[in-house]
């Protein structure tokens, strides 16, 4: 046994050192940014508040230095919880990113964020491997087959390479389930090892997101109703409540306006609008569960809930009982249903990019699957086989399931190969070699002042450039600035949306040495012109 020990604990490490190296490696391969990370670090360290003018001039410089620290902003948390309050999120995650950021200032840079992601990963790898082994001992195969399939998925690589806090939140939940798996397994109840640390992940987690509540939601219900069951440790489910509450009720008294922001804000308004929305469902499953089926397990979801359904019915022929779930597994799978439901109804459903938002249960997924192959197997064994070949028959059923899992990984690893790892926008380097090949010309920026966030689409291109000269399109208002309408080379991003496209012939006919406009780049929200 010590020999078996001392084998997969090197597995282990190799395993680790090497999906760590995976991870790193696409975070280099990470070259553009979506507008959510750059406002991560814009909201995390903002000087002034990035306002964009009216038919006037903002130097680059001025651009990029709402977005890193400056001499004398460092550690500056009461700015970041201000600018956040503005926003529709809590201010956990930019209190660390601003660390980061203030330990390294004048340096606006990926790995800022990569990092911190790396981090969180690497716990959320260590408190998936501590919550597996708590369910099977005795079997660390299941550990390390669920380690291998959570590392190299493209969609936990993809949340990474992702700088937003979502990594974060997963080591969270996984925090709060590591904490209740190990009093739902034995061990004692007690106010240092289960109520405070209860406590500080609950506060800290909805200050990070506001999902962090609907996760805690399920397995706060769960637990309160397992002790409450049990004579013995009724007394024990009120306080366990009142610790939950307790900290709920501290996240609302340090930052309140996640009140507004979750009941009022327009992303908790829609969030209800599309949970009470019964004719979305279908729709939303179809997009949640394709998601799930092509970048968790890169196309082998189905076959393995197929292989565990056939396992659970061959698990009952000789018996008319059904299998026993044990309290830690009925926590997880509580609280997998519980979570994946809520927030299929509600996140936003904006393509593959809405991974981000199940992340939180893909790992106990993970586990629930590979457990679940394996103690079905054992059981369907024990129940159908009971000769001298018993034994035998067992070690070559439990060597099937672990080939199916073993062509599950390489499925994965496939995705990996495949480009199925999201956010790393490799195209983006071809704009901003443009960018600084122009970076002297006259670049105009035609914005809706109604969707000004849109601007941090392309943020990574403008501040390359000297300076910009930016123009709203409420008004059709004739461009007066001479450097402007006597320009030669002149470069136009028009943000498209209402009157755009009339601001963009009013430019045109301000700069008299111009003829037409010809568009020569499509970007998320705006087409970049040259002026002939």
């Amino acid at each position: 046994m010590k020999k078996i020990g001392t084998l997969y604990k090197w597995l282990f490490i190799l395993m680790i050192i090497a999906q760590t190296a995976c991870a790193i490696y696409f975070c280099t391969t990470k070259v553009g940014m979506h507008y959510d990370e750059n406002y991560s670090y814009y909201s995390s360290n903002a000087t002034y508040g990035l306002s964009v003018p009216d038919r006037e001039w903002k130097d680059g410089l001025e651009i990029i230095s709402e977005f890193r620290v400056n001499k004398g902003e460092a550690f500056d948390y009461g700015r970041v919880k201000q600018m956040q309050s503005f926003d529709v999120h809590p201010p956990m995650y930019y209190y660390v990113l601003h660390t980061v950021c203030s330990l390294t200032p004048g340096v606006y840079s990926k790995w800022q964020g990569l990092w911190i992601n790396v981090f969180f990963y690497l716990v959320s790898i260590a408190l998936l491997g501590l919550i597996a082994g708590k369910l099977a001992p005795d079997k660390p195969l299941i550990a390390l087959l669920t380690l291998a399939l959570f590392g190299f998925s493209p969609a936990i690589i993809s949340c990474i390479t992702f700088i937003r806090m979502y990594m974060m939140l997963n080591a969270l939940t996984l925090l709060i389930i590591w904490l209740h798996v190990r009093v739902l397994t034995g061990s004692r109840i007690s106010v240092k090892g289960f109520y405070l640390p209860v406590f500080a992940v609950t506060w800290i987690g909805f200050m990070t997101h506001y999902y962090f509540a609907v996760f805690m939601f399920f397995t706060a219900a769960f637990m309160c109703l397992y002790l409450f069951i049990h004579k013995e440790s009724r007394k024990q489910s009120f306080i366990y409540g009142g610790t939950v509450v307790g900290a709920m009720l501290l996240g609302v008294a340090y930052y309140p306006v996640c009140l507004s922001h979750i009941f009022r804000g327009y992303r908790g308004q829609d969030a209800i609008n599309a949970f009470v929305d019964a004719g979305n469902l279908k729709e939303r499953a179809g997009l949640f569960i394709g998601l799930l089926q092509e970048y968790l397990l890169c196309d082998t979801f189905y076959i393995s809930l197929l292989v565990i359904v056939l396992l659970y019915v061959t698990s009952t022929l000789r018996r008319k009982e059904h299998a026993k779930l044990s309290p830690a597994m009925g926590l997880l799978l509580t609280v997998i249903a519980g979570y994946f439901a809520v927030v299929m109804k509600t996140a936003l459903t904006n393509a593959e990019e809405a991974i981000r938002y199940e992340l939180p249960s893909y790992g106990l997924i993970i586990l629930c699957i590979v457990y679940g192959m394996y103690d079905l197997t054992t059981l369907v064994c024990d129940r159908l086989y009971t000769g001298k070949n018993a034994k035998s028959l067992k070690q070559a059923a439990i060597h099937g399931i672990t080939g199916v899992l073993a062509i599950m990984l390489i499925c994965q690893i496939g995705g990996l190969c495949s480009d199925k790892v999201l956010f790393t926008y490799p195209e983006t380097g071809a704009s901003i070699d443009w960018a600084k090949e122009h970076r002297n010309d006259c670049i105009l920026y035609i914005y809706n002042p109604n969707n000004s966030w849109m601007i941090w689409n392309d943020a990574e291109e403008l501040m390359v450039y000297d300076k910009i000269f930016f123009i709203s399109s409420d008004t059709t208002e004739p461009v007066t600035d001479r450097e402007v309408t006597e320009g030669d080379s002149i470069y136009v991003y028009a943000m498209r949306g209402e009157n755009a496209d009339a601001v963009l012939e009013q430019t045109l006919r301000d700069c008299v040495r111009h003829k037409r406009a010809v568009k020569i780049r499509e970007l998320g929200y705006a087409d970049l012109y040259e002026f002939r």
